[in-house]
């Protein structure tokens, strides 16, 4: 906005009278000295385009700095022409036209402001994107959606829709790309960097496939290599032998040392294969005719329980004794 020049009585700055042959200027309704229009802000006299606010003269330059809406993408100053959006937010118009909504899911380049979009299936696709998965058509209002993706009525009704395998971490269907398999499922090659075992038995985080860790697939138990700690004495297990006791890993170590049972035979902790009989454990190796100290599992089932000894069934008819049931 320019201001007017010509002459007045009375100015609106210093309130003085204006001599008739003194330069004017008029502007926002009112007569000024021309040494008197000045900035509001910097007193400086504005010779020129100023803006008006508040009914009040701003150079250019306060302007800019002080009163001038900002960008709400670059942050500078707006002057001249500006965009707005539905939330308020004003733009330049250079910025405005590069505003982006999202990625569009079937193009994945950016959908701009001014773009008309389509919000289904969990995503924006530009209006000229979203088509059926088969035949490629305008996919209408009423379109069925198989394996998150969209297909027509006629292609969906023809049983023409081929079912695709379904990532285990995305959860949505692998139609295009490399495909990876794993532990008996299907991955985006770029979600298997997500595929886990399932969660760590100590810190309950995901345990990944491609991460240092230990399994007892039978159990469906994981461990990161690092959460893997003895219950009894918390040292680090990792790749050593371990035993799970009362369902909490326990280092061989500890379980041999005062959690494993004794054997019956030899008194020593049974660590490993262990035959229970006559009320008692026993090493495979130690459980033994007491009189020919043959190992009795080789025979068979087949033993005597005499007083607390075993004895095969041979030694028991040589010597004649009567077992009673």
């Amino acid at each position: 906005m320019g201001p007017k020049t010509k002459g007045a009585v009375k100015c609106a700055g210093c309130n003085f009278k204006i001599d008739s042959k003194e330069p004017t200027v008029e502007a926002l309704s009112k007569k000024w000295h021309k040494a008197c229009f000045a900035c509001v802000n910097c007193a400086k006299p504005i010779d020129g385009d100023f803006h008006p606010v508040d009914n009040k003269p701003w150079c250019n330059d306060c302007f800019m700095e002080k009163k001038a809406p900002r960008c709400a993408d670059c942050g500078l100053p707006i002057s001249g022409t500006s965009m707005k959006t539905e939330d308020g937010k004003t733009f330049h118009k250079s910025c405005f036209d590069k505003l982006s909504l999202g990625i569009c899911e079937a193009c994945k380049t950016d959908i701009a402001y001014t773009d008309p979009v389509i919000e289904a299936l969990g995503n924006k696709y530009h209006d000229r994107c979203f088509r059926c998965t088969h035949c490629g058509n305008a996919v209408p209002e009423n379109f069925h959606a198989e394996n998150g993706q969209p297909f027509c009525d006629d292609c969906h009704q023809k049983n023409r829709v081929k079912t695709s395998p379904v990532c285990d971490v995305c959860e949505s269907a692998i139609t295009k790309g490399t495909r990876i398999e794993a532990i008996g499922k299907s991955y985006h090659e770029a979600c298997f960097a997500d595929a886990a075992w399932g969660p760590c038995d100590n810190c309950h985080a995901k345990v990944l496939l491609t991460e240092p860790s230990v399994k007892v697939s039978a159990l469906n138990r994981f461990w990161h290599l690092g959460c893997l700690n003895c219950a009894d004495c918390n040292e680090s297990i990792r790749i050593k032998p371990f035993y799970l006791q009362q369902d909490r890993p326990c280092c061989e170590a500890c379980y041999v040392g005062h959690i494993a049972p004794k054997c019956a035979g030899c008194a020593k902790p049974i660590a490993d294969d262990r035959l229970n009989a006559m009320k008692q454990s026993w090493h495979p190796e130690c459980f033994v005719c007491s009189v020919c100290h043959n190992i009795l599992a080789s025979f068979g089932t087949e033993f005597f329980n005499v007083q607390g000894r075993p004895y095969c069934k041979r030694d028991i008819e040589a010597a004649n004794i009567t077992v009673l049931n």
